[in-house]
């Protein structure tokens, strides 16, 4: 008994170039979608890259307002001083009218948060990325540390409400005092130290819109 085949209209010849064809349609198919993807990456990775790093110039330039306030902060420092030291011998002060306080400027995170929450961040060049989060991490600790600097200034405000200074009480303002003026000093050098990195990824020197 024999068996035969069935035959191609056209032969076995014709009919595997027919499957070569759509074999070779469905390659190109699949590459040009692979294509197109990519493309839709790496556009995606431009536009986290983007926000980013206006996020960081827009932090940046309120570092930068805070940083130029530092020699008035210091001369302030200093008169407050003076004047918990003259206190020493003469618990009767001159009450000042005004203590004042540094500027206080938040630092923003959301944009950093979306793309990183959304997976675009991943689409960023590995050593700008890792250059960004330690950037947000510094920003954070100076965040953390004007929030102190504020709430030492708010303790050596109570000064603009006495009239004299008993040795107990001088004594506490001045360690709030020293206090400050630590946080203003490591202040300014984070905030010279996160300027050199900026530079060395290239973020634009912005000016603050709210001085």
């Amino acid at each position: 008994m024999h068996v035969h085949l069935p035959k191609p209209l056209h032969g076995w010849r014709a009919f595997a170039g027919e499957v070569g064809i759509i074999v070779i349609g469905v390659l190109i198919a699949l590459g040009a979608e692979q294509v197109v993807q990519s493309a839709h990456q790496r556009g995606e990775g431009r536009q986290a890259n983007d926000v980013i790093r206006g996020e960081l110039e827009y932090n940046l330039a309120r570092l930068k307002s805070r940083l130029a306030t530092r020699s008035c902060v210091e001369r302030r420092i200093g008169e407050i001083q003076q004047l918990l030291d003259r206190a020493q011998s003469d618990p009767i002060i001159a009450t000042p009218s005004w203590v004042g306080r540094p500027q206080f400027w938040t630092m923003q995170s959301s944009r950093w948060q979306a793309e990183s929450q959304a997976g675009r961040g991943a689409l960023i060049d590995p050593d700008a990325l890792a250059r960004y989060s330690q950037m947000y991490a510094w920003m954070d600790n100076l965040a953390s540390e004007m929030a102190t600097e504020q709430a030492d200034w708010a303790k050596l405000r109570t000064l603009e409400h006495m009239r004299r200074l008993d040795a107990a009480a001088a004594y506490d303002l001045n360690k709030t005092l020293q206090d400050a003026r630590y946080r203003n000093w490591r202040i300014s050098l984070q905030t010279s130290q996160l300027s050199d990195l900026a530079r060395s990824v290239g973020l634009r020197d912005v000016r603050n819109g709210f001085p």
